[in-house]
């Protein structure tokens, strides 16, 4: 007799851990709240933080989500909103690779990414560099 591998998604073993997975939480819309439903999502990070598997759950998360954007994260995980699981990432990044120096219009189309605000030196690049590109074009219609 032959047996076909097991393909569905197995939770990892500490899942069963998690406060999150524990009655009365288990299936509670408190880790879904809304972002004005402060007081919930206060509740959901607080008991996360108290989590005994809430390193696991930040490295899962960190591994799910890496790369997706903060529109494609839901949920309180990991003691955190989407929205921090997402800056996280791009701190993560950033200390990997270097940002670009402030100044240049690869700066400020980081400035962008990242959702700052743009400061003035990489504002002047990124004007000086569109002014180049609309003489090049200029120069290119004659």
């Amino acid at each position: 007799m032959s047996y076909a591998p097991d393909t569905l998604h197995q939770p990892a073993e500490w899942t069963a851990k998690g406060t999150c997975t524990q009655p009365p939480y288990a299936g509670s819309d408190l880790w879904y709240a809304d972002e004005w439903q402060k007081d919930d999502r206060r509740a959901a990070i607080s008991l996360c933080r108290t989590c005994p598997v809430l390193d696991a759950c930040r490295a899962t998360a960190a591994k799910e989500e890496a790369g997706k954007a903060k529109a494609h994260r839901h949920g309180i995980r990991a003691a955190m909103t989407p929205r921090q699981r997402w800056l996280a990432e791009q701190k993560s990044r950033e200390q990997a690779e270097p940002r670009p120096a402030c100044g240049t219009t690869k700066a400020y189309y980081q400035h962008l990414a990242v959702d700052e605000p743009v400061d003035a030196a990489c504002q002047a690049a990124s004007d000086a560099y569109e002014q180049q590109l609309a003489t090049t074009s200029q120069n290119g219609q004659r």
